[in-house]
């Protein structure tokens, strides 16, 4: 890995241009100055976070890819017939030259750079009075980083139990920016080690409110919400019910009410929101913004399958989600979905919400409970509570064993819909990506058995070329 030297300007960080031979983060000399200059007070520390929060809005990022494309492999979204953006990925055709692959790698790993950096920096002369804030800013910048770790690690490397100690290559740890480091990839074990550490870490630093009074930026309860869904990915099953337990019990949040469950897509930092990527007049994406692939008014790139549709019991406040387009036909008709409605690309998006931590902490629960039978009361009540807030006439959940593992992995699949969650679902699950309704050109994309190479993306080629120690994805 080629990395060039980061800057952080005295008043920002300024994000001008990607290169094309390493993609990390790139800024302008003329206006820049080293890290250990440029961060002497609280306000620069500001400035470089605010820069640090900017990364996660590029559409190569939250903007839109990384939710879009884990979506687009998996089985609750079909191709529009003029779908051009991310086909490849939801044809199983990707390769390592795609602007995709490469445009994520590059900014993730840019937004961890920028974050080493202010964390790496010498702390500032400032008077003991605010230390507080400078450790919630430093606690910022490790829960980014671990955060971003759990990003990379899930696209470019197969899930955690993949192998049996998670032996498997993840993603290059790069704690320190060095230009001429050309570092191996590190096993997923070691990824996760990292996330933990940088996510336990910034629980001790940061505050339980946020600084900027809403949710786009990270809170303690925010960093204890992530690391509840890095323990359930990892299968740390008590880790994830107690992480989760702490933030729906103890945390400042609130579900949103069944009547105000559809508008609350078109708010920002609603009861529910834990963590979300702020989109203003300013920085939002516009047209390359996440709902754009999906609006008539958009590109309208892909379509809500009709299975999943049908999966989600009569009257429930969720189907609302889903609009009926008269223009659409044949295997493509009749839905759009209406999850991200901006026309013009100010939809925030969700990182994390608190109906996902009900969730986690009902498969949490359901998966202890073979040895512990007291836990399906745990779980069969928060499955309960998410199924009866879309539709409060439903049946309270009684199953046991596999039956209400099935039932919670069928409330996951329904509530957390195009957040970008289901392909990794499946292959935590590990299961097989099968389209009911498949309007891919490629018909062996209708079908992909697990395990597959392709459920994760290559290694960008630019990447390997900078870095002869990189080792590729197979199947590439």
């Amino acid at each position: 890995m080629n990395f060039r030297r980061i800057y952080i300007t005295l008043l920002a960080l300024i994000v001008v241009g990607v290169g094309c031979s390493d993609g990390f983060l790139e800024i302008n000399p003329q206006q820049s100055v080293s890290n250990e200059e440029a961060l002497l007070t609280l306000q620069d520390y500001e400035a470089a976070i605010t820069g640090a929060y900017n990364i996660l809005s590029s559409s190569n990022y939250y903007g839109r890819y990384f939710v879009l494309v884990p979506d687009v492999m998996a089985d609750d979204v079909k191709q529009n017939s003029q779908a051009n953006r991310a086909k490849e990925y939801a044809e199983y055709v990707a390769f390592e030259e795609h602007f995709i692959t490469e445009g994520m790698w590059a900014t993730i790993y840019s937004g961890i750079s920028a974050v080493n950096a202010i964390i790496n920096a010498p702390k500032p002369d400032i008077a003991a009075s605010l230390d507080d804030e400078y450790n919630q800013l430093i606690g910022e910048a490790h829960a980014l980083r671990g955060q971003m770790y759990f990003d990379l690690v899930r696209l470019y490397g197969q899930h955690y139990t993949y192998t049996t100690d998670a032996s498997h290559l993840g993603v290059p740890i790069v704690l320190e920016t060095d230009e001429e480091s050309e570092p191996v990839r590190n096993t997923v074990a070691e990824v996760y080690n990292q996330v933990i550490s940088d996510l336990t870490t910034s629980i001790g630093l940061m505050q339980p409110t946020t600084r900027n009074g809403n949710t786009a930026t990270l809170s303690s309860w925010a960093a204890k919400a992530l690391l509840a869904r890095v323990y359930l990915y990892q299968e740390d099953w008590a880790n994830a019910e107690a992480m989760a337990d702490d933030v729906i019990e103890n945390g400042p949040y609130q579900l949103v009410s069944n009547a105000n469950y559809v508008a609350s897509w078109s708010d920002d930092f609603d009861a529910e929101s834990i963590f979300e990527i702020s989109m203003t007049e300013s920085d939002n994406r516009g047209s390359d913004a996440l709902g754009r692939m999906y609006i008539e008014s958009g590109y309208g790139d892909y379509l809500p399958s009709d299975d999943l549709y049908s999966l989600i019991p009569a009257g429930d406040v969720r189907q609302q989600l889903f609009i009926v387009d008269g223009n659409l036909s044949g295997d493509y008709a009749p839905f759009r979905l209406n999850k991200y409605p901006s026309t013009t690309g100010l939809d925030n998006t969700i990182v994390i919400r608190l109906s996902e931590l009900y969730l986690i902490r009902a498969e949490a629960a359901a998966m202890q409970a073979d040895t512990n039978p007291s836990k399906n009361a745990i779980a069969q009540s928060d499955v309960t509570t998410i199924r009866q807030r879309g539709e409060p006439g439903q049946a309270p959940v009684v199953a046991t064993g596999q039956a209400l593992r099935d039932e919670i992995a069928l409330e996951r699949r329904i509530e957390l819909a195009y957040e970008g969650q289901r392909l990794w679902d499946l292959m935590r699950k590990k299961q097989d990506m099968v389209r009911t309704q498949c309007t891919s050109t490629i018909p062996a994309a209708c079908s992909v058995s697990y395990p597959n190479d392709r459920f994760v993306l290559p290694i960008p080629a630019n990447e390997q070329d900078a870095n002869p120690n990189i080792q590729p994805n197979p199947g590439y």
